[in-house]
């Protein structure tokens, strides 16, 4: 048992390390509709050009990091950590995660009234789930719930990292209506997960007996080395041998995934849209293991004068629990879903070439809704350039300021997109901290861009003096 507390620890030090690397979604780029990669947040919109190319592994890079209840700055103050006010902080549930996503190759062009995209790219992603009850039984032991029961629920630990494969088809359907699809074909390269847990702790408010039930289960595709006893029970996990080209090209872990979205021109001023991004799940069949563990335990070995408020009465009792924990160990495939994105966003333009917008994003991840609120407003400079600022409602936090540019030179764009511009300047006062940025080819590109049928007006025309396109 004490292996296995040692790699969850150990699992959530790499969560917490990449703090310092990662942020939230980028809400604020769902309107900037002249960076191509906006397509990827909803795949109706349409770029003005005829065919843009990403730079190889530069198209697009994102960088993600959420903390829902503290900073770092809450949780600690120099040296010593500040528990009890991370405690006071906590809601029912939270979320803390984080996302890294590249994208090696990338292109779209556009022919007639439709428009066409293809993609690679490898997500790196880890959300976990925890509640404000768990934290206060491993911070104050179990004093709090004498003559009570605390029941805990639905913390979990969800880590995966997976290659991508996509293409897209965005259609003008009548004058008013683009709509768009993007299929993805997936492989998993790595997953850690624990399914919905569910357990419950009492103490006998007379006689101090406690009382432990509950199961967990865990699913990893992953070169683990497993060893268990002869009663069944899990001696060690280790670590096996890793091959770097067997892990990146391993087809042995397929997915599918769906991205739908649609672009509505309400009225000469007013532009709708609404995406859904990554419903599919991966079907994991390599290097699987399924742990699942089982406990009922009555525990009556207290003296007269325990110190139930001190922590370290609850870890005494883990080596008694484990030895009560019944243990399945299997290899079968199993399913995971990806986080299920939904936007909801509108457009008014408010003055030539400057228009304000909101955007509602919700995303379905372990049970759970997350939701947040931008608002933003966007103008073009110069037909060179693209600039959107942004305020924010998420992660329970209202203080995210964000911006977003996007420089669109002869046959060459660069962009740099974020939510909340404070967490680059003060990362550990922030809950939130995420970027996209990259460089895109923009061949072909109008002058100007009219729609007659379309749903979407060109913010900021690509480069100047690449040829004229006619609409009918």
């Amino acid at each position: 048992m004490g292996t296995i507390f040692r790699m969850v620890n150990l699992f959530i030090f790499l969560v917490l390390g990449m703090s310092r690397l990662t942020g939230q979604q980028a809400s604020t780029m769902y309107l900037m509709h002249d960076v191509p990669q906006s397509n990827q947040l909803n795949p109706a919109i349409q770029p003005a050009c005829r065919i843009i190319v990403g730079l190889p592994v530069l198209s697009t890079v994102h960088l993600n990091y959420s903390n829902d209840a503290f900073t770092y700055n809450q949780l600690a103050s120099g040296t010593q950590l500040q528990l009890d006010e991370v405690y006071n902080r906590l809601g029912r549930m939270n979320m803390l995660s984080a996302e890294l996503i590249t994208y090696p190759l990338s292109f779209g062009f556009r022919q007639h009234h439709n428009y066409y995209t293809f993609s690679v790219a490898d997500r790196f992603s880890t959300y976990n789930t925890y509640s404000r009850k768990l934290a206060g039984l491993l911070l104050y032991g179990n004093s709090q719930y004498i003559g009570d029961v605390a029941r805990l629920s639905n913390n979990r630990i969800n880590g995966i990292y997976y290659r991508e494969y996509s293409a897209g088809w965005s259609m003008e359907y009548d004058r008013n209506n683009t709509i768009g699809v993007r299929a993805k074909l997936l492989f998993g390269k790595v997953n850690l997960n624990t399914g919905a847990s569910r357990a419950q702790l009492g103490t006998d408010i007379e006689t101090f007996d406690l009382t432990v039930q509950g199961n967990v289960r865990l699913n990893s595709s992953f070169p683990l080395v497993l060893e268990q006893n002869a009663s069944g029970a899990i001696d060690s996990i280790g670590m096996g041998e890793i091959s770097p080209f067997r892990l990146l090209m391993n087809p042995r872990n397929p997915g599918l995934a769906v991205d739908l979205g649609i672009v509505h021109q309400y009225s000469d001023k007013v532009i709708l849209s609404a995406s859904m991004l990554d419903l599919g799940v991966i079907m994991w069949t390599d290097q699987i293991y399924n742990i699942a563990a089982e406990v009922d335990f009555l525990y009556q070995g207290v003296s007269e004068g325990t110190d139930f408020s001190r922590a370290a009465y609850f870890r005494d009792l883990s080596d008694s629990i484990a030895s009560d924990i019944i243990y399945d160990v299997t290899r079968k495939t199993y399913l995971s879903p990806l986080p299920l994105q939904l936007y909801l966003a509108g457009s008014y333009e408010w003055k030539k070439n400057v228009s304000v917008g909101l955007v509602l994003r919700n995303v379905l991840v372990n049970r759970r809704i997350k939701t947040s609120l931008t608002a933003s407003a966007t103008a073009s400079v110069r037909n060179m350039f693209q600039a959107s600022l942004s305020w924010s409602y998420l992660n329970q936090s209202v203080y995210n300021l964000g911006a977003g540019i996007a420089y669109t030179g002869r046959g060459l764009q660069v962009y740099a997109v974020t939510d909340n511009l404070v967490g680059f300047i003060r990362p550990l006062d922030s809950r939130t901290i995420n970027l996209r940025f990259g460089v895109n080819l923009m061949l072909g590109c109008p002058i100007s861009f009219n729609r007659d049928r379309g749903a979407i007006k060109s913010m900021v025309p690509c480069p100047p003096n690449q040829g004229r396109r006619s609409r009918r």
